[in-house]
């Protein structure tokens, strides 16, 4: 067996209460059904679903939040992010 770690998220609560509805519709957790989108994206090396025009400025205000959250806890810079995602499109990772 696979050793395991616990992630910690933070999600917009109506949203985490429709995922869990849905995801019970379809007969999973939301832990599985977030380790299958990982899961996807590691093997596919990306987002495993199009991000629709009308939906990229959603998306890009998000990983800018994300990345603003990562550097007020002093994990990463955004230009140590940037250096992450480019080294890994080039397949320097």
């Amino acid at each position: 067996m696979n050793e395991r770690t616990s992630l910690t998220i933070e999600i917009d609560k109506g949203l985490h209460q429709e995922a869990e509805s849905l995801f019970s519709t379809l007969g999973m957790t939301f832990s599985t059904a977030v380790n299958i989108f990982v899961r996807q994206a590691v093997q596919e090396r990306a987002i495993p679903f199009s991000i629709h025009p009308n939906e990229r400025q959603q998306f890009h205000m998000l990983l800018h939040s994300m990345r603003a959250t990562a550097a007020s806890h002093g994990f990463m810079t955004c230009e140590e992010i940037n250096a992450e995602i480019s080294a890994a499109r080039q397949g320097k990772s």
